[in-house]
């Protein structure tokens, strides 16, 4: 094409149906625009003439980001010519954020030119975060039990596990303190179902939740194990003594639900607890040291607590 104004008429043309914002101008004190494509303004609804005053009064005023740090954070980056990608929110003349990916170079001469192009990703932006918050809310119910949304067992074992992996095998007694391991179990869960019916045994299970959730709120982990067995794990306790009275205390709460359950004897649960300081202590040890406590109980008293030796 020999014509230049011909070529000019035909690029402009090209430039103003791209589906991308383009927008090229000199920074600093005197900015001058010195090219706008029609998509640089009508992906944000404004007029030309809108969208130069915005540009004017400085590209941070209506998107966040500042062109100058991006400048001074990419300055090797920006030597090489390659484009700085940038994806920020702009804010269009409705109010509504829409979320732009900005590609820009700049060319360093007598003063710096900014070519700065975009294209509009808030469909995308927004179908991302969808999709990571449905990941989230299918692994959260991965790892939570479903009537109650404590941990279940699976999750606590690979918790407690991991916490127990973390301990300090280099001396002979740890130094991070000991760690407790607290196994529950509801008394006569079963003749509560099959004289209250299932309803009443639900909400048994629910406010035992809850009240472990209460009462061992500063502790790492509180999980139902499945049916009628709730466990709580400890990384650091400051000692047996204050985890056994704070059992206690449990049990002794509980105790008095009776009227609030509809109950015409107390609810109760055994407790079991193990406690440990070795280094390669499992789950499973600590689960059945545990279990092993609150067997005692319950073949004995029930209502009760008591301390793997």
């Amino acid at each position: 094409m020999d014509n230049p104004m011909l070529e000019e008429k035909v690029l402009r043309k090209v430039m103003g149906n791209v589906p991308f914002g383009l927008v090229v101008t000199r920074e600093g004190k005197n900015r001058r625009i010195y090219y706008m494509n029609s998509m640089a303004y009508r992906l944000l609804g404004y007029t030309r003439e809108e969208y130069m005053d915005k540009i004017q009064e400085g590209w941070n005023t209506f998107i966040d980001f500042d062109l100058k740090t991006i400048v001074n954070e990419n300055r090797e980056q920006m030597k090489t010519g390659e484009p700085i990608e940038v994806l920020a929110p702009a804010q269009a003349k409705n109010g509504e954020n829409r979320w732009l990916l900005f590609r820009i170079v700049i060319r360093l001469e007598d003063y710096p030119v900014s070519y700065v192009s975009y294209i509009d990703m808030t469909e995308r932006v927004h179908a991302e975060r969808r999709q990571e918050r449905e990941y989230q809310y299918a692994k959260d119910r991965a790892m939570r039990d479903s009537l109650t949304r404590l941990f279940n067992r699976g999750t606590m074992e690979e918790l407690i596990e991991a916490k127990l992996a973390d301990r300090n095998c280099d001396t002979q007694r740890d130094s991070a303190g000991e760690f407790a391991y607290l196994a529950f179990d509801v008394d006569n869960f079963k003749q509560i179902n099959d004289a209250y019916g299932h309803y009443v045994g639900d909400r048994l299970i629910l406010l035992v939740a809850d009240m472990l959730n209460e009462h061992f709120k500063e502790y790492d982990f509180v999980g139902r194990m499945g049916g009628d067995e709730f466990a709580v794990f400890a990384s650091r306790v400051e000692s047996r003594e204050k985890v056994k009275q704070r059992a206690e205390r449990f049990l002794l709460e509980l105790h008095n639900k009776k009227d609030e359950m509809g109950l015409e004897e107390p609810p109760s649960v055994s407790i079991g607890i193990a406690f440990g300081t070795r280094c390669g202590t499992t789950f499973l040890q600590l689960y059945n040291s545990a279990d092993e406590a609150l067997y005692r109980v319950k073949k004995h008293t029930k209502n009760g607590v008591a301390v793997f030796e």
